[in-house]
């Protein structure tokens, strides 16, 4: 079902969206039989006023991750790697945490942010193209070496890599999505884009699901924009050229609500599509099963319980695997219920910025949706 912009939640989400500021957004939910609903509203840009439709992309950060995590999956599904393998037995170079390198790390340390490896702002973010514009000249694998391994240009021990050991204490790394999209590099023989649209997009039916800008056959993507502060006397968004970053499997998917909830069926059906078995449903599990329970009792593969980390938050929400996303211009939420097998996404193309836009973005629009599912 798409939505015409004519039902009580289409209202719904304009009347929130206008209330919150956000430029263009769209939306969708899955819900216990199947049955999918998106909707689309707002502007890709707004200077133009070209408005967003069903098949505008919308780069969705953070909340690639989940889809990265899947080609591991699927590789361990294979019998390609097992998930709680040493990835030096995958890689030509080797990745160890020098502050305990007796301690090996694992596939499923990395996709449970229990690596131990840091993220490095002061290297990460001066790497987007956010004043050039367009995909990032360095080569996912180059970038990786450099950061993790000693004779790299980027790599510094003591901010690259936490104290703790490996598997034993849990913060939140984009370097190590990174790291596992060049995992798939060198286990299937294809780059990570090439991997991504043979293995898990066109086998989902994602085909407008993209990572690099050039690989885009057409032009409507939703632009990024950062929205004014409330004391800014210039009220107008700024626009943000399309950019991107090194790192690329960690966040630069570009999709669509209709593509993604392809992806987000195939969690909350135990793995299958249109009734086939794609990847085992144990596997499929892990994406809301608790990975170490005695480090976070929350993280499962990618997804977290906590995700929103502020308690008065899951007063008015359930507490379900989440993940959000964030980069500049651009935001993202999903959710999803195992056990009534119902999913919400929600993305943005201008992150809220305000307490209520927050509560609108975070709240208010997932829990709306999430209630429509299970209807």
């Amino acid at each position: 079902m798409i939505s015409c912009n004519s039902t009580p939640l289409d209202q719904y989400i304009i009347d929130k969206k206008n209330q919150a500021g956000i430029i263009g957004i769209q939306a969708g939910y899955v819900g216990p039989d199947g049955n999918e609903w998106h909707g689309s509203y707002g502007f890709r840009n707004y200077k133009t006023g070209e408005v967003v439709n069903d098949s505008t992309l919308f780069m969705i950060a953070s909340s690639a991750k989940p889809v990265t995590a899947l080609a591991i999956l699927k590789l361990h599904d294979e019998g390609k790697l097992n998930l709680d393998d040493d990835i030096n037995r995958y890689i030509p170079f080797s990745v160890v945490n020098p502050h305990n390198p007796s301690n090996f790390i694992t596939f499923r340390m990395l996709l449970s942010h229990t690596s131990t490896i840091q993220d490095n702002w002061e290297v990460l973010d001066p790497l987007y193209t956010i004043e050039e514009g367009g995909d990032s000249p360095l080569a996912l694998s180059d970038f990786v070496q450099d950061y993790l391994t000693i004779s790299g240009d980027y790599y510094n021990p003591k901010k690259n890599f936490y104290k703790e050991t490996p598997g034993q204490y849990w913060s939140y790394s984009n370097m190590g999505y990174a790291l596992l999209g060049y995992a798939v590099e060198e286990i299937s023989g294809l780059s990570f884009s090439e991997y991504m649209n043979q293995e898990i997009f066109e086998p989902l039916g994602m085909m407008n699901s993209y990572w690099f800008l050039s690989n885009i056959p057409h032009q409507n993507i939703a632009r990024p924009h950062q929205l004014p502060d409330e004391e800014d006397k210039d009220i107008t968004p700024k626009m943000l050229p399309h950019y991107g970053y090194p790192g690329f499997p960690d966040g630069q998917l570009r999709t669509t609500t209709k593509d993604y909830l392809k992806f987000v069926k195939l969690i909350v059906d135990g793995g299958r599509i249109n009734g086939n078995q794609f990847i085992s449903e144990d596997l499929i599990k892990q994406y809301h099963t608790i990975q170490y329970p005695s480090v976070h009792q929350y993280q499962a593969i990618s997804f977290n319980y906590n995700e929103f980390e502020d308690w008065m938050y899951y007063l008015f929400m359930r507490r379900l695997p989440s993940h959000t996303g964030g980069d500049p211009g651009v935001a993202s939420v999903v959710s999803f219920d195992p056990e009534q097998k119902t999913a919400a996404i929600v993305f943005v193309n201008s992150p809220p910025n305000t307490l209520i836009g927050e509560k609108t973005f975070y709240l208010d629009l997932p829990r709306r949706l999430l209630n429509e599912a299970a209807k």
